[in-house]
């Protein structure tokens, strides 16, 4: 990745007005269709970036993006259907500027000793091998020196809570790879991490980003009851639970040129919840 020309003296200008992407920013979104994802992908058209969606065939169909998104079904459980993918993007972008690995599952809160090891294996698998294998499919593509990489862990990797045995183990796993990662590929390429608190999508509402999930959005539902809803907004210093743009803003930002001198970084996005 290293042996490239490139003068490390003279780095990608940044343009200050425009700390996000800039227009024909080639950005490929794995997990494309969910509550993260799809906004990711509508708002980084707005600014005029090529985009091209990676997901399930079932969420593809059950969430179809609008726009003009190349939306690719793949699995990422498995090595040959990624290969498949990224061959099929590589007819419309031979090279990409960036990759944002947003696919993840999770379960309802259980005590370790209830986990099953299916559960267990399915949620290292999707949550961290994925990442691992599609990082491995898009790195060379990814334009050397200013291409960059960000993986969507959770503040549950570094502020545990009972009952996230496994998805916390995942997110953890998945901020130490970003880590390896980007010592490994630097200065090609630039690997961050970005870790929401509570983020309002179908996923918080009940789904497990392993199927369908419910259509609308309630904090109520997941914690119960709108009092418990409430008391988890006032745990909050900036008083309220995210939105998907508090999320897709910081990643635009990781992914740019204003964020050039960072690498093997994790930016935790949680209100000021959690601070570290």
């Amino acid at each position: 990745m290293t042996d490239r020309s490139f003068n490390v003296e003279n780095p990608q200008p940044i343009d200050f007005g425009r700390l996000s992407l800039q227009p024909g920013f080639r950005l490929v979104v794995v997990g494309s269709n969910g509550g993260i994802g799809s906004t990711l992908c509508q708002q980084a058209l707005a600014l005029g970036a090529q985009v091209i969606g990676l997901d399930t065939k079932a969420a593809i169909a059950e969430r179809p993006l609008t726009g003009d998104v190349l939306s690719l079904p793949v699995d990422v459980l498995d090595p040959a259907s990624i290969a498949e993918a990224f061959a099929r993007l590589g007819e419309r972008f031979p090279e990409i500027d960036g990759l944002v690995y947003v696919s993840g599952i999770g379960e309802r809160p259980m005590a370790t000793l209830d986990h099953s090891a299916e559960q267990w294996d399915r949620t290292q698998d999707v949550n961290l091998r994925g990442a691992f294998l599609v990082a491995k499919a898009a790195l060379p593509r990814l334009k050397p020196f200013t291409g960059s990489i960000v993986f969507i862990s959770s503040g549950l990797a570094v502020n545990v809570e009972p009952g996230f045995a496994a998805y916390s183990a995942s997110k953890a796993g998945l901020i130490a790879f970003a880590k390896v990662l980007a010592k490994e590929v630097a200065p090609a390429v630039r690997v961050n991490v970005v870790a929401p608190g509570l983020v309002l999508t179908p996923f918080l509402a009940g789904g497990t980003g392993s199927g369908a999930a419910p259509s609308s959005v309630s904090v109520s539902d997941w914690f119960g009851s709108p009092e418990r809803g409430q008391a988890m907004r006032d745990a909050v210093p900036l008083k309220r639970i995210a939105e998907p743009d508090d999320i897709v803003a910081p990643i635009f930002f990781l992914l740019g040129s204003g964020a050039r001198f960072i690498t093997g970084q994790t930016l935790h996005i949680n209100g000021g919840r959690y601070l570290s």
